[in-house]
């Protein structure tokens, strides 16, 4: 199984979801078999790119949505536009192209990625022909509660940090047919256990939002 990373590209976990909520959602389908990780992160960058284009040029109130949604991540983040981010992604994607592959060297020196709000994301769940609708949910992130929800992506925030904006909003991941989470290119069962779904993250600490795709 091939599975989207984040090795590459860094913070684009809205991408990557939707991608995997795509290709994997019916009992952890094959869909991306027989790619290559370099041919599944030029795709992926392209997808990227053609969004941002998009947006910039179609849904502007959503290329600033995502713009400002960015800058609260701080640093080398802060005073990005879309039309860096659209450099950004283009010099990348050329990269791979010219080098043959990503030989594990990340996006920029200092990190890159394009922080995707709710409304961002159904924009390019709309935009890749896909459909999704946003669930009612408890707020609880542990593996306990992440197994009622089946083939969709969720939304985990700070609940610290929750009057950013953005309610707090940190990181995407996606939860297929079988119960099963992928997120940062790992694929994790969730069981009937309080746990959280993965460990290193404290601010990653409660459910923002759910949506059901298809």
């Amino acid at each position: 199984m091939q599975l989207l990373g984040q090795n590459y590209w860094g913070g684009v976990c809205g991408f990557v979801s939707v991608i995997h909520g795509i290709l994997l959602s019916k009992n952890d389908g094959d869909a991306l078999n027989g790619l290559s990780q370099d041919e599944l992160e030029y795709n992926l960058g392209l997808s990227i790119l053609a969004f941002l284009k998009y947006v910039k040029l179609s849904k502007p109130e959503i290329a600033d949505e995502l713009v400002r949604f960015t800058r609260t991540f701080g640093g080398v983040h802060a005073n990005k536009t879309i039309d860096t981010l659209i450099l950004e992604c283009q010099k990348s994607v050329n990269a791979i192209k010219l080098s043959g592959g990503t030989k594990g060297a990340k996006a920029t020196e200092a990190g890159w990625g394009i922080a995707m709000t709710k409304n961002a994301l159904m924009a390019y769940i709309d935009w890749i022909g896909a459909k999704a609708t946003e669930i009612p949910h408890n707020g609880v992130w542990c593996k306990e509660n992440l197994s009622n929800f089946k083939n969709c992506v969720c939304g985990v925030g700070d609940n610290a940090n929750i009057n950013n904006g953005f309610l707090g909003l940190r990181h995407w991941v996606y939860i297929n047919e079988a119960g099963y989470m992928y997120n940062w290119g790992a694929k994790t069962q969730m069981t009937i256990s309080p746990d959280r779904p993965y460990e290193g993250m404290p601010n990653h600490n409660y459910l923002v939002h759910v949506l059901k795709l298809g």
